[in-house]
């Protein structure tokens, strides 16, 4: 594996975001909300981490979840997003820019539910100090859906209930993602630990 850069992953992220490839898999989406609808309450806040054309964002605003906020780095699927998703669009918050400019700015606590699918294994090793400030903003639940066994020049394997268990929480379910046609996937939830 070449060492990549930071800015390189990013730069790869916004002129690949290809959105249109996304929005078609709903199967995931329907996973995804299968955990979601188990752990969280439909009046929270909730934050996906790299959530390019909305598709997630979206099947969980039809299924009643409303405080739905976005971090996207592509402008491209950002705009997808409005014009495929225009109720989600007006009513949730689109934030266009990587997730490193802006994660600080959110106080903590602030989310009931902060999720990533395949975001957070193309988090660069210099911006691993993103999961301690995911961890200080998300008040209830995090769910990560990410290839934690495979490397390449933009993805970093990483073992993330060690991760989030070293910032405060516990892990209380994991799954494979065969279903959501994931096979090197695996979803796991985390409740944040209150002392």
């Amino acid at each position: 594996m070449t060492e990549s850069k930071l800015n390189e992953i990013h730069d790869h992220w916004v002129k690949n975001s290809t959105p249109m490839r996304y929005a078609n898999k709903l199967e995931r989406s329907e996973f995804l909300l299968k955990y979601v609808e188990k752990y969280v309450e439909k009046k929270g806040k909730v934050l996906e981490i790299g959530c390019n054309v909305g598709r997630n964002l979206n099947h969980l605003y039809e299924h009643g979840y409303k405080g739905m906020t976005g971090i996207e780095i592509s402008q491209e699927a950002a705009i997808c997003l409005q014009e495929m998703y225009p109720k989600l669009a007006d009513d949730a918050v689109i934030i266009n820019s990587p997730v490193e400019d802006v994660i600080k700015k959110f106080l903590p606590d602030t989310f009931n539910l902060v999720f990533s699918m395949a975001v957070f294994e193309h988090i660069h090793p210099d911006s691993e100090w993103i999961f301690e400030e995911i961890a200080r903003i998300t008040g209830d639940y995090l769910i990560t859906v990410e290839a934690e066994k495979t490397s390449h020049w933009h993805i970093f394997a990483r073992n993330y209930k060690k991760i989030f268990e070293n910032f405060g929480f516990k892990q209380v379910a994991e799954s494979n993602c065969k279903e959501a046609g994931l096979e090197l996937y695996t979803l796991r939830v985390f409740k944040k630990v209150r002392k």
